[in-house]
């Protein structure tokens, strides 16, 4: 039967803790049972110092801050019910030992994942260098490099392993420099140093050669792209010219095509009057040549038949709006739209006296043929 009662559950579980420590070894914390007995021995013997205790800054609000947010871990195994774990949680001993304690919750902190709104290169800062103290007489080597940072410097490339490797060398050089204690031992001091003056200065004339090729590579690169800018602006500038020249020459041919057209047309008109006579106007012909200027009138002589063609579009109010077509119905009588068909009536094919019509007689033969 299964329910879901307190008094009733409807299963139970049982833990066994094993210790690895053995029964017979006490686990009572007896530091503070220690440190009293130490402190009743001091009061008889003097000479017995016991040492002060200096606890660590736990730094709460600094550092230390994410190790304080820990929450206790309450959940239920699978398979049982709430109401089963709370009261089996209440019931069972608080008594365990630090080991099993260790064995069952675990660490009392662990970083899962971080998530951000941000990439990784956006929230990048420079790696943090802490503060340190010389003490007096002493020279750390790692100080000669204390000029490259991140970003200038570090991480360390081709020419700041080459600067490392010179300042190991005169540090070995200065090691190897024989004391001012005889004439022999200055005058050999003097000849390694002036040896060492002159390949600091050759060491100097080189990096100056270097940074010279170098400022002549930009100086070629940004003389480079200035020509290159210059160039593009010419050949806009030319192609700019040539299209006005070319919008010149077009308009100047479409005028000597209208100045030949017209000449033309001059010539022509000569040549049908070469004698000169002067001719009167002969309206009749013309009304009757139906391509004359009166039916259709050149548009050269300034005449655009086509700018007045609204005169001749019949405009009537019923006809071009809704209130004139709504009136003009109601005018029209109702049996206009209302058609009536009448079927038409049979031809009578008896006379009033009672004879026959021929007609008749031969829709009636006609029958008898269809018939056979």
């Amino acid at each position: 039967m299964v329910t879901g009662l307190i008094h009733f559950p409807a299963c139970s579980l049982c833990f066994k803790s094993k210790d690895p420590v053995p029964a017979y070894i006490g686990q009572r914390w007896r530091t503070q049972q220690r440190l009293e007995a130490l402190q009743q021995l001091a009061v008889g013997q003097s000479s017995l110092q016991i040492p002060q205790i200096v606890y660590e800054d736990p730094e709460v609000d600094g550092r230390n801050l994410y190790k304080y947010f820990a929450q206790p871990l309450k959940r239920s195994p699978a398979g049982v019910p709430e109401a089963v774990a709370h009261t089996k949680i209440e019931t069972e001993s608080h008594v365990q030992s630090a080991a099993g304690d260790s064995q069952v919750f675990g660490l009392m902190f662990r970083t899962l994942g971080t998530q951000t709104d941000y990439r990784d290169g956006e929230a990048q800062t420079a790696p943090y260098s802490p503060e340190y103290i010389v003490r007096s007489g002493s020279v750390p080597e790692i100080l000669t490099i204390a000029t490259l940072t991140w970003g200038r410097g570090l991480p360390a490339g081709q020419a700041e392993m080459e600067i490392i490797d010179r300042i190991w060398e005169k540090h070995s050089w200065e090691a190897a420099l024989p004391p001012m204690d005889s004439p022999s031992n200055i005058a050999k001091r003097l000849k390694m140093m002036e040896a060492m003056e002159r390949k600091e200065w050759a060491y100097r004339e080189e990096e100056i050669d270097k940074l010279q090729k170098v400022q002549m590579e930009v100086f070629k690169k940004v003389l480079q792209r200035r020509e290159e800018n210059q160039n593009e602006l010419d050949a806009m500038c030319l192609y700019n010219h040539w299209q006005n020249h070319q919008k010149a020459k077009e308009e100047k041919i479409r005028k000597i095509q209208c100045d030949c057209a017209l000449m033309l047309r001059k010539l022509i008109t000569k040549r049908k009057n070469w004698m000169g006579k002067l001719e009167r106007r002969d309206i009749i012909k013309e009304y009757n040549d139906f391509s004359s200027q009166i039916y259709a009138p050149l548009s050269r002589i300034g005449f655009f038949p086509d700018n007045s063609s609204d005169y001749y579009v019949v405009k009537n109010f019923y006809l071009n709006t809704v209130a004139g077509l709504c009136e003009l119905e109601k005018s029209v009588q109702h049996s206009v739209s209302q058609l009536k068909i009448k079927a038409p009536k049979p031809k009578s094919t008896i006379t009033k006296t009672g004879y026959i019509r021929r007609s008749g007689r031969l829709e009636a033969v006609l029958a008898q043929v269809h018939q056979v």
